[in-house]
């Protein structure tokens, strides 16, 4: 029995050893599942940039945006892009008129 205090304080740090690896591996899973969430959090962000990146290209789309002037505009113009707006027109702000300007990118 000449080695029972060395197997006593191996065993004691052994335990101790045991304690703390369930005591870390007790903060890593609270820190998988809270990265977890962040991951989801994050594809929802992606998933909703996406959808307003779709509602951003529906919104420059001309034709979409006629079809929106026919539904809230209620006066009809004849040609609207056969107007020809000057500068003088555009800075002179005595008149009370709306000037339309129709811009086409190609």
């Amino acid at each position: 029995m000449k080695y029972t205090k060395q197997i006593v304080f191996l065993l004691f740090i052994n335990l101790i050893i045991v304690f703390l690896s369930i005591f870390s591996g007790n903060l890593t899973r609270k820190l998988e599942l809270t990265n977890n969430q962040i991951k989801l959090n994050i594809e929802k962000e992606k998933e909703q940039l996406l959808i307003n990146k779709i509602e951003f290209s529906f919104y420059n789309n001309l034709d979409y945006l006629k079809k929106l002037h026919n539904i809230y505009i209620s006066f009809e113009e004849d040609h609207p892009e056969k107007k020809i707006v000057s500068l003088s027109n555009i800075s002179d702000s005595n008149k009370e008129r709306l000037i339309l300007i129709n811009i086409k990118s190609k």
